[in-house]
């Protein structure tokens, strides 16, 4: 069995020469010479002196046969191990690893680097966060990535907005070792989703990806042996913009129907033969006309509040065509427009004389309206 033993040393030498060639990561080949030494080795006799070592005392150990040597290739390259050969074959040249060999990856275009960089910039870019209410740190949302900081034993919650939903369960990158669990606060529309947050141990860091039916979230997750916060929540920018034109919307819809309600209340007044009057009409009424002429066709009552002239008729449908309105302006006739609110003729203007004028020819019917005391002029005040 003294020749296994020195097989055995043999192998030792040889593994202990391949091991420090792969701590080195390289592996020599074995060259055909070396092999052609390794296969003609004199087993027997390295047998025959591990005896006489066995017999011999310890105190002589110069004249005891020399065990022979066995020779290790040298490291010499990088190369893969070679395996030995029997007597005989071919010499196996062994697979060398090429000098410029790199572990394989994935090449990056232009716009994949721009994009990843962009990404970094957005990831570590400074959210500044503020305190609220009840110990809240906020932040404002879409700028920058928010960041949790929490510690092992401790409970962080993430609030969200109030009246919000979860579409689909909370994505981690380190599922293992962070826990997620989604509570509610409040109920009915002010019903608030928290997100409860506990690391299992100091020194992690990953992400977290939120969809909600409003938005979606994206925040950094670090824990911290001692350090955390207890309760993280947004401020919505753009949520007061809504507010603000829900606001402006809920105003434009009382001043329709403010005017939708005073519509209604004109028409009843002209169902009713209401006249409507000029803004303070009440300190410029005038009454004092004097009407001459066919007292079928003359108006049942004249008067001006400074800047319109009213002509009532009674509501008896006693014209077919409409009168001609002439007013006298420098001792000439002067054809003037009015409208015709149901039995109501206004003129929006004031004058001194009119006449107002039914038919043609022999059977022209007229009116004459004049007023009392004369008006200043154009500016429609009296003097």
């Amino acid at each position: 069995m003294k020749w296994l033993a020195a097989i055995m040393m043999a192998t030792e030498i040889a593994s202990a020469a391949v091991g420090v060639a792969a701590c080195a990561q390289t592996a020599p080949a074995l060259t055909p010479q070396q092999k052609q030494e390794l296969s003609t080795y004199n087993f027997k006799g390295a047998e025959a002196a591990l005896e006489a070592q066995d017999i011999q005392p310890a105190s002589k150990p110069s004249a005891l046969t020399p065990i022979p040597p066995l020779k290790v290739p040298p490291i010499t390259s990088r190369s893969l191990p070679a395996q030995s050969s029997p007597a005989g074959a071919p010499a196996d040249k062994g697979s060398e690893v090429p000098l410029n060999w790199r572990p394989p990856h994935s090449e990056l275009n232009a716009a994949a680097v721009s994009a990843a960089e962009v990404s970094r910039q957005w990831e570590t870019g400074v959210a500044t966060p503020t305190s609220g209410a009840d110990g809240k740190v906020v932040y404002i949302f879409g700028q920058g990535m928010p960041v949790l900081v929490c510690a092992p034993l401790r409970v962080c919650a993430i609030e969200l907005q109030a009246g919000e939903h979860l579409e689909s369960q909370p994505q981690i990158g380190d599922s293992r070792r962070w826990e997620i669990t989604p509570v509610l606060s409040g109920s009915g529309l002010d019903e608030t989703p928290l997100l409860i947050v506990k690391p299992i141990e100091a020194g992690l860091e990953t992400d977290l990806i939120v969809s909600t039916d409003r938005r979606t979230y994206v925040f950094r997750l670090i824990s911290d042996p001692t350090r955390f916060v207890s309760r993280l929540a947004f401020q919505y920018p753009g949520e007061d913009a809504t507010k603000w034109a829900a606001f402006q919307a809920r105003q434009d819809a009382a001043k329709r129907d403010a005017e939708a309600v005073a519509e209604q209340a004109h028409e009843k007044d002209k169902r009713a033969g209401v006249v409507p009057l000029a803004e303070n009409a009440l300190d410029n009424l005038y009454f004092d006309y004097k009407l001459s002429g066919d007292a079928a066709y003359r108006p049942q009552q004249v008067f001006d509040d400074g800047q319109h002239t009213y002509l009532i008729y009674p509501n008896d449908g006693r014209f077919r065509e409409l009168p001609t309105l002439l007013i006298q302006v420098n001792g000439k006739s002067e054809l003037v427009n009015f409208r015709v609110d149901g039995s109501r003729y206004i003129v929006d203007r004031l004058f001194d004389k009119a006449i107002l004028v039914v038919g043609v020819g022999k059977k022209q019917t007229r009116v004459t309206i004049a007023r009392a005391t004369p008006y200043s002029g154009s500016t429609g005040k009296r003097s």
